[in-house]
């Protein structure tokens, strides 16, 4: 059995960002920031407007399971926003489902 020394290991080849792929890449990362502000301005607009009315929801909302149908529009919404993210990344538009 032969030992494979650090001398003699052959380099990784990896994949690495193309310089035109640097646009595609902070468009990606701009979506994705774009995508985050909203949930977030939605999320502390509704803590502040059930707080507002004396209802504190954050335990319950950490301990939500969703039903069925939910859990359905959840999984859409997050295939949506990778597939957006994806079509970012690589410049290859297709309309959204």
């Amino acid at each position: 059995m032969n030992k494979l020394f650090p001398s003699q290991a052959q380099p990784r080849r990896r994949k690495a960002l193309k310089p035109e792929d640097v646009d595609k890449l902070g468009q990606a990362l701009m979506t994705l920031a774009q995508e985050l502000w909203v949930v977030k301005d939605r999320q502390l607009v509704t803590e502040a407007v059930l707080a507002k009315r004396g209802i504190d929801i954050s335990e319950e909302i950490s301990l939500y399971q969703p039903d069925p149908e939910l859990d359905a529009k959840l999984r859409a919404a997050r295939q949506a926003l990778v597939l957006k993210l994806t079509q970012d990344i690589t410049g290859e538009y297709e309309p959204l489902a």
